[in-house]
């Protein structure tokens, strides 16, 4: 009888530890990503805030992930860390993804990032809001992407272009300074310098 005991408690500690395992690898996965982003975005911006909320234009709230303050104007991020074979468009609800022969599908991202343009145009209406789906994971668009989606190893060229779009520093540093008066995150007003882990 102890000898099952002992045979159950180890084979629920191999189990235990290798939940943590695969824990700890999603994190630190996460994390790696999330500093290949930033820096990625370190040439384009001049500051940043992430996982904040503003009004929405609509009498509600949305949430966003990623905000850069850009010369040329305001850049929206959403991240997506979605491996495999994507097949999306503009207008199509479900997207799908293809891995190890399975097929999962997935809300268009395109929507809730053209939602929280939409709720930032509300408040800066004369200014330039520029939006990336980034993927974040090793995927691939087979069939071609959506015109605002990005691959992280695609991204630095992707902005590139926007890059390239007139400078109105003077009128998006107002409207960066605008963002940060209204934007909360937990309930606090969002500090200048919020950075991407703040």
């Amino acid at each position: 009888m102890s000898v099952d005991l002992l045979s159950v408690a180890i084979s629920v500690a191999v189990i235990v530890l290798l939940l943590l395992l695969v824990v700890v690898i999603r994190r630190k996965r996460r994390y790696s990503s999330a500093r290949h982003l930033s820096s990625i975005l370190q040439p384009f911006i001049r500051d940043e805030i992430t996982h904040f909320i503003i009004p929405d234009g609509i009498g509600g709230l949305i949430e966003i992930e990623y905000l850069a303050h850009m010369d040329q104007g305001l850049l929206l991020i959403e991240t997506y860390p979605i491996s495999g074979n994507l097949f999306g468009a503009e207008n199509i609800d479900l997207w799908t993804q293809i891995v190890d022969g399975r097929s999962y599908k997935f809300s268009n991202p395109l929507r809730h990032i053209r939602a929280s343009r939409q709720a930032i145009k509300s408040i800066l209406p004369n200014i330039p809001i520029f939006c990336r789906v980034v993927f974040t994971s090793d995927s691939l668009f087979p069939k071609g992407k959506p015109e605002e989606v990005s691959l992280l190893k695609n991204l630095a060229e992707d902005l590139s272009k926007i890059k390239d779009a007139p400078a109105i520093v003077t009128r998006t540093q107002a409207g960066w300074d605008r963002v940060l008066r209204i934007a909360r995150k937990d309930g606090q007003s969002v500090q200048r310098g919020s950075g991407v882990d703040g």
